[in-house]
């Protein structure tokens, strides 16, 4: 990393520290204690980025919601702390023609929160036309029916590992009860270990405990979800003893505070790794050595140990993190070559002819536009863009960074008007490799087209058998490398800081799932 770019990003991050402290009101010990917790309540307070702004199955769970989502709802198929497939709400399940038909069985003397019996229909009704889940997702499903109150039969179009795919927290089961006479939504009913109690609106989600749950009932009486969505106010107010808890620790903070008396700093390998996704459409991107130059261009390594201190793994071009199911623990990656970045460029044409510093190639200088959202990953992303931006600098390609919202970033997407997109996950749920979808023709997110690829992500997914599955994965994680329709940066650490209250909490490498089971409170 350039010398001065290092400077100032310190110098950056020292000041952000200083500020932040001089924010904390007068501590004599290492933390400080907030005024407004009562002795020995078990009342958790937890700080999220983004608000709840659908409760309902009809559309996706974004951002923060699915960690308060988790508490409320459940799913059929569930997950461990180390991403092994276990029974949720349905005990059991087995596929009697290699994939086509799936039937679940499910948990007797199970009710939701409005008192109404978990039963088939309800699932039913969870997976019905309406939901996201069957417009998106879960097109192939031909049919849903209860054969009996506990036994419920899902038909396919095709194969398909459909239980990796009922993990997902943003498509869980929800109660009839969530609808009034009319179908129009009135309130989220789950089985969850919590029941809903109160929103509002960007400010705050309460949420009760469930005392008819049918599991290990939770040690809390009440979980309350601050919204706080600048990460540095995020942090100060955990400092300041305002939220027990917080569940997206900026990467920059995590030494400082694993250096503070009394918090606990969990880091764990997630399922999310970052990437630049190419707009492989048009020039530049068209060109896949102009991609794979790209690749040699970046270091990755420095992006973890210089500007995300030394949090996550550097993912050197491998798509997979190496917690998902096949990742090829043997799959040639990436390592920073200027030499070899700039060959390839040769080689496609691109010379520096009027020594600007700035390649050309039929009179157009190499310029792209880099979009970054402003939405949770933020905070490393915009740097982790300067970073790539000063790589690619040194290789000849001027960059432009866009930090923009969801919003602009979809109208720029879906016009072509962009060079490359810094993102995270993407069809990452659990530990099962669905990724690969973003990059094939019929994906909404695809900027990348090759028949070669689609047939292999097709037959990947349409099969249940795990050698052949791992033989397919393989084969697209090599395909990936060589092709280089996005080019992979930092598999992501997921981070979680509790206060000197919190006893029990366990972190787990499923993401966006909050496990807020064997918490206690013990308040000073």
């Amino acid at each position: 990393m350039d010398r001065n770019f290092k400077l100032i990003l310190l110098t950056c991050m020292l000041l952000a520290v200083i500020g932040a402290s001089a924010c904390i009101s007068g501590e004599n010990d290492e933390t400080a204690k907030g005024d407004s917790f009562v002795e020995n309540s078990q009342d958790l307070v937890v700080g999220i980025s983004s608000d709840v702004n659908n409760w309902y199955l009809d559309k996706f769970a974004d951002g923060d919601a699915r960690f308060v989502w988790s508490q409320v709802y459940e799913t059929l198929v569930r997950l461990d702390s180390n991403l092994n497939i276990i029974p949720g709400l349905a005990e059991s399940w087995e596929t009697p023609d290699n994939g086509t038909t799936w039937i679940f069985h499910l948990r007797k003397n199970v009710t939701f929160h409005d008192g109404t019996p978990f039963n088939a229909d309800s699932v039913v009704f969870s997976y019905s036309d309406k939901s996201y889940v069957r417009q998106a997702v879960l097109k192939p499903i031909k049919s849903i029916e209860a054969l009996d109150n506990y036994t419920v039969k899902f038909v396919l179009q095709k194969p398909m590992p459909l239980p990796f795919y009922l993990t997902h927290v943003a498509w869980p089961i929800m109660g009839p009860g969530c609808l009034d006479k009319a179908g129009n939504f009135i309130k989220p009913v789950g089985t969850g270990p919590f029941k809903f109690e109160s929103q509002k609106k960007d400010q705050e989600i309460v949420l009760i405990i469930n005392d008819a749950y049918w599991g290990n009932k939770s040690l809390l009486n009440k979980v309350s979800f601050k919204i706080i969505p600048d990460p540095s106010t995020q942090v100060m107010a955990f400092e300041n003893g305002e939220l027990d808890m917080i569940i997206k620790v900026p990467e920059y903070d995590v030494k400082r505070l694993e250096a503070k008396k009394g918090i606990q700093v969990q880091k764990k390998l997630s399922t999310f790794t970052d990437f630049l996704q190419f707009n492989c459409d048009k020039t530049p991107f068209n060109d896949t050595k102009v991609r794979q130059s790209v690749a040699y261009a970046i270091d990755t390594k420095a992006l973890v140990n210089d500007v995300l201190n030394g949090v996550g793994k550097p993912a050197e071009g491998r798509p997979y993190s190496p917690n998902m199911m096949y990742s090829d623990p043997n799959l040639k990656t990436y390592s920073q070559d200027l030499d070899k970045s700039k060959a390839l460029l040769k080689e496609a044409g691109w010379e520096d002819s009027n020594r600007d510093g700035i390649l050309e190639k039929d009179g157009s200088p190499l310029n792209c536009t880099l979009l970054v959202s402003k939405g949770a990953w933020a905070a490393r992303h915009t740097l982790m863009a300067q970073v790539a931006q000063e790589d690619l600098r040194k290789i000849g390609m001027n960059v432009e960074i866009q930090v923009l919202d969801e919003g602009a970033i979809s109208k720029l997407e879906g016009v072509g008007n962009f060079g490359m997109i810094l993102r995270t996950g993407y069809f990452v749920w659990g530990p099962y490799p669905k990724h690969f979808f973003i990059h094939h023709s019929k994906s909404p997110y695809s900027h990348y087209h090759n028949e070669t690829y689609d047939q292999l992500v097709d037959a990947a997914d349409s099969t249940i058998d795990p050698q052949k599955q791992k033989e397919l994965y393989y084969a697209l994680q090599d395909f990936v490398i060589k092709e280089v329709p996005a080019f992979y940066l930092v598999h992501e650490e997921k981070v979680v800081a509790t206060g000197p209250s919190v006893k029990g909490f366990v972190i787990t490498a499923e993401d966006p799932w909050l496990d807020l089971s064997g918490i206690y409170l013990e308040r000073k």
